[in-house]
């Protein structure tokens, strides 16, 4: 049933040029263009007035006053009604982050799941604000199709848009918020540089990135990427990886700018399903780990493995038709194909005394060692995915009488197809000690025993109109509709085929009233909705595809308020919101039964400071408290509960300092901490994981102009952190690790 697509037969088809894409992004190295909302002016009789264009060197390190990276959203973060989030460009440098998975730890109220048994989902499945955001995931404002572990050297900088961002990022979806990931593209100017870094693990990674200015308005950038890692304190685990990406862009700082970037990544790592949870009798259930079990403890074997191959192809058109008009196309078309393999256990308790007692929990809690046995749902599969979308938008800036408009529309369609084939294990996965785990073992992908196949279109047109009744007051309309598309297949031999067909079609709205005193205030109140149909979210297993169900209807209310301080160096924000869900959909530990009517509700606030202090200071802080409730179930015992995998508290904190930055002398030293409550692991609320609590640290010294030397050390204290977790099990993190690197720039 799979399905082979070339570049070339896309390209043949006329796909490239019936969707040549969007603005090319800033770089770091490029000066900034920052609009400045403007009046009518007096004696014009209500003439249009353009936004005033304030050129800045460099990068604003406030990130309040950089755009947000999206055409539907046009202005700067602190012009924008919702709360955004962005790890800029120089945190990511800084911690030498490789993952996205490692940006998004600098973003309270981000939670990462392991996936589902089954043989479902892996790889980067994130919850914002607690809700589900698998398939939340952005690149340049385009959704990054397939399911797999995703690396950051082609980052510019990562933004979350927290509530739900239909209107913004992508329709269906997009509860609790979306992940936008703006990538490095070519700019005006020649730069050279590259990163080798070695460490405990042993680890050892090495990147590239060269930008050649090749014409007067044309440059071509080029970034590459490769490493092999072990990681500190976790028994076999590895990850090799490289990637390159080429980019050309044409008319730079023209009226017409056209970018075309091609990826292509590949990885082959061990896979880590989790250390199993323990529940002692009548008690809530914890990790292994935190009643003995040594944290280098791994349940794989020598066949587990997750090899992924990625190739994505992006364009991006913008063209400024006239002084009031300017019109913009974003294209993607990507594949991506996984073979993995891993292996899940579960260590079950007993209803009463005596099955307790026999029970894995219960043999290992009284000191033994119990068997585990591998479940089928961690059998190898193949999945290949194919996906392609194309947004055109249109953005007019014009005056109706004395009322100045910003007026955005556009059209989204997009096709994403997902053929997966699942084999068995020969031999069959043996038993394994839980405290002794028999990592050597050995198996061969047997014959074929399942088929799926999974075809999704979706079909949106999207308008807004931002209306400034005053200069400093603006109120803001949207709507967004959604025609979607699904069909399915599952064959699991002999049994008779399973074909599942849905269609529906769905409007969200957004509204905003936003009062704008000065440049540098923004107060704000949002109200939007989306909307989540069955099946959107990666469906790999006929469960997941439940035509008899309504989707979820997700209401945000958000106030908010951001504040640039100190000249505008330093940004300020805070937000008080509320997310109500109605008829969750939920995955069940075995894969198999998709739970409905549920209600969910998190509420709470979130605070933020980014920027510059002082001329050697910068800091880039936040904190979140999410406080979540089941308000209804079919299951009574649960209302009332917290939602699973939301923490009540968390909070981030990354801080430098410069030490005689112009002399020989020089030194950079920094840090911060990544923090967040307990959370629950299922709608019972009787399994958790304890807190997570991380101390970070940087020295780092100029050697010359073009060379740094950077120390970077991570859990310090070498506590015993999650970083994923499902239900019945949890991802203990790496152990204090140190790493050097050496950066070249020139």
């Amino acid at each position: 049933m799979t399905r082979h697509r070339s570049l070339a037969g896309v390209v043949s088809q006329g796909a490239l040029a019936a969707g040549l894409a969007v603005i090319a992004p800033e770089s770091a190295f490029a000066q900034q263009a920052v609009p400045t909302p403007a009046a009518p002016q007096a004696g014009t009789g209500g003439a249009l007035r353009l936004p005033e264009i304030s050129v800045q060197g460099g990068t604003p390190p406030n990130t309040l006053r950089r755009d947000t990276g999206v055409d539907r959203l046009p202005g700067t973060v602190q012009d924008t009604p919702q709360n955004i989030a962005v790890i800029p460009a120089e945190v990511l440098r800084e911690q030498n982050v490789t993952t996205l998975d490692q940006a998004l730890r600098n973003v309270p109220g981000i939670t990462s799941s392991i996936g589902e048994g089954g043989g479902g989902v892996s790889g980067d499945q994130f919850r914002i604000r607690g809700f589900n955001a698998q398939n939340d995931l952005f690149v340049d404002g385009l959704r990054d199709f397939g399911a797999y572990t995703r690396d950051a050297f082609t980052y510019e900088d990562v933004q979350v848009l927290f509530g739900p961002s239909g209107f913004a990022l992508g329709g269906a979806g997009t509860v609790g918020g979306g992940v936008n990931v703006r990538s490095r593209t070519p700019h005006l100017g020649n730069n050279y540089g590259g990163t080798l870094t070695g460490g405990m693990g042993p680890y050892w990674r090495g990147t590239a990135d060269v930008n050649v200015q090749v014409g007067e308005s044309s440059a071509v950038r080029l970034n590459l990427m490769g490493q092999d890692v072990r990681v500190v304190d976790r028994n076999d685990n590895y990850s090799r990886r490289w990637g390159v990406a080429p980019s050309v862009a044409f008319g730079l700082g023209t009226d017409t700018t056209l970018s075309i970037e091609y990826l292509h990544y590949e990885y082959d790592q061990t896979t880590d399903a989790g250390i199993p949870i323990i529940t002692p009798f009548n008690a809530v259930g914890r990790p292994a780990t935190e009643f003995g079990l040594p944290r280098d403890t791994w349940y794989g074997t020598r066949s587990d493995r997750d090899r992924v191959r990625v190739d994505r192809l992006t364009a991006r058109l913008s063209h400024r038709a006239t002084d009031w008009l300017t019109l913009s196309n974003d294209f993607r078309t990507s594949w991506v194909n996984r073979d993995i393999a891993r292996s899940i256990v579960n260590c079950a308790g007993g209803a009463t005394i005596a099955a307790f007692n026999a029970s894995c929990s219960g043999q290992f809690l009284r000191g033994l060692n119990p068997s585990v046995t591998p479940g089928g749902g961690g059998n190898p599969y193949e999945e290949d995915t194919w996906g392609i979308q194309n947004v055109a938008t249109a953005t007019a800036r014009f005056n109706t009488g004395p009322l100045r408009h910003e007026l955005i529309g556009g059209i989204d369609v997009y096709h994403a197809e997902t053929d997966r084939t699942g084999f068995g294990a020969v031999p069959t996965r043996a038993a394994m000690a839980i405290r002794t785990p028999d990592n050597d073992f050995q198996f061969e992908r047997g014959a074929a025993s399942n088929f799926r196949n999974t075809e999704e279109t979706q079909l949106a047109f999207f308008a807004r109109d931002r209306i400034w009744l005053f200069p400093q007051l603006s109120v803001i309309g949207g709507l967004r509709y959604t025609r979607y598309w699904l069909d399915y297949t599952a064959v699991t031999p002999p049994a008779a085929a399973t074909n599942i067909r849905e269609s529906d079609g769905f409007i969200d709205p957004q509204a905003s009233l936003v009062w704008e005193p000065t440049p540098s205030q923004t107060y704000y109140f949002t109200y939007s909705t989306s909307t989540t149909p069955a099946g959107v979210n990666f469906t790999t297993l006929p469960g997941t595809v439940n035509p008899n169900v309504q989707p979820e209807r997700n209401r945000s209310y958000e106030i908010g308020a951001k504040l640039s301080l100190l000249n505008n160096q330093l940004g300020l924000t805070a937000a008080l919101f509320r997310i109500d869900k109605d008829n969750a959909l939920e995955n069940l530990d075995d894969g198999t039964v998709f739970q409905t009517s549920d209600r969910q509700r998190v509420q709470g606030f979130e605070l933020g400071l980014t920027g510059r202090v002082l001329p050697e200071w910068t800091i880039n802080a936040r904190y979140a408290f999410l406080d979540s409730e089941i308000t209804g179930s079919t299951t009574a015992a649960n209302v009332g509960n917290r939602v699973q995998y939301v923490p009540r508290h968390s909070a981030s904190l990354w801080t430098t300092y410069e030490i005689a930055a112009s002399t020989p002398y020089n030194l950079t030293v920094g840090g911060g901490i990544t923090w967040r409550s307990g959370v629950f692991l299922n709608a019972a609320n009787n399994a958790e994981v304890p807190h997570n609590f991380s101390l970070d640290a940087l020295v780092s010294h100029r050697l010359t102009d073009n060379i740094r030397l950077s120390v970077n050390g991570y859990n310090l204290t070498d506590r015993r952190n999650y970083d994923q977790f499902f239900t019945n099990r949890a991802v203990i993190s790496a152990g204090r690790t140190v790493l050097a690197s050496l950066t070249f720039s020139y």
